[in-house]
């Protein structure tokens, strides 16, 4: 009886364990997801300026300017696709897992993809700025030197906002060691049914036979 209330205690706690961790797949999923979206909008806007800019042959045409849009518009739509095809990749390759994989396989996918996170995060940061780079770089085509002298320095200031912002939003957010919950832990705290399995066999080896006539 005490056994089989063990085993029953075991995998209760095993099942909402994987309850708990289907939560955070579903969270990471939804999170790249979102990040997913805004990238190929970015991707979007960065083909808008390629295209835009075959078409500038005004009398303040500056060639370095022109260039440097190139440059930063072929960034901006290498670093959003690299984003969405990574995220594809993790949410198809990683949800399959997670569900038809062998047991122990949904905290490896979790924690998988709670590494996978940081290149994505990164990457999109570097698309995100290249765009801003590329609009800074277009007001030099499109405006005269004064206006597009201002326009450089907002959209300068609106970078290194958003580079401070995220930095202190992250640390405001971040997760420290101490507060990550490990759910293996409570798995490992219960005891393994094959193990009591065999130490219930080496103490009936170890029994006197003649008082195991009695």
């Amino acid at each position: 009886m005490l056994a089989a209330d063990k085993l029953l205690l075991r995998s209760t706690v095993k099942q909402r364990t994987i309850e708990l961790r289907e939560k955070e797949l579903n969270l990471f999923n939804s999170n790249f997801s979102a990040v997913a979206t805004q990238a190929a909008l970015l991707a979007g806007f960065s083909m808008a300026f390629l295209e835009m800019s075959v078409h500038l042959h005004a009398l303040h045409f500056n060639p370095l300017a022109k260039a440097l849009l190139h440059l930063f518009s072929t960034v901006c739509v290498c670093a959003n696709i690299f984003v969405v095809s990574i995220i594809t990749f993790v949410s198809v390759w990683g949800s399959g897992k997670a569900l038809r994989g062998r047991d122990g396989s949904m905290s490896m996918v979790v924690e998988g993809m709670n590494k996978e996170r940081w290149l994505i995060f990164y990457t999109f940061g570097i698309g995100l700025l290249s765009l801003l780079i590329a609009v800074a770089c277009s007001t030099w085509l499109l405006m005269q030197r004064e206006v597009a002298l201002l326009a450089t320095m907002m959209l300068l200031a609106t970078c290194y906002a958003l580079v401070s912002n995220a930095i202190r939003i992250f640390k405001k957010f971040e997760l420290q060691a101490g507060e990550v919950v490990r759910f293996n832990d409570f798995l490992k705290t219960l005891p393994k049914a094959e193990e009591e399995q065999d130490e219930m066999d080496e103490e009936e080896m170890a029994i006197d036979p003649k008082q195991a006539i009695f």
